[in-house]
């Protein structure tokens, strides 16, 4: 039941997203990056977009509060899921 009741919750959640969202640029190459590879560290991803992985960090914490990353798994061995195509 939890699992349903978290579908429905994501599915509400991507609708009504799409309309009210403007991700900023590096937000937007975050998504791009991590839906051609899910298991990209932080450092990864600054090192392709080219700015700090402190950064990196700060953008992917508000990717998550929106809702369109969660991430499964450890640190080491886990994937990002991106529920939202930007």
């Amino acid at each position: 039941m939890e699992t349903s009741e978290k579908h429905r919750r994501n599915i509400g959640e991507v609708s009504g997203i799409e309309k009210q969202i403007e991700l900023n640029d590096t937000q937007q190459k975050i998504i791009k990056l991590l839906l051609e590879d899910n298991q990209l560290s932080a450092i990864k991803l600054a090192d392709r977009i080219g700015i700090a992985s402190r950064n990196i960090e700060s953008n992917i914490k508000k990717l998550k509060e929106l809702g369109i990353l969660i991430r499964h798994g450890s640190p080491k061995n886990g994937y990002w899921e991106v529920t939202l195509t930007y």
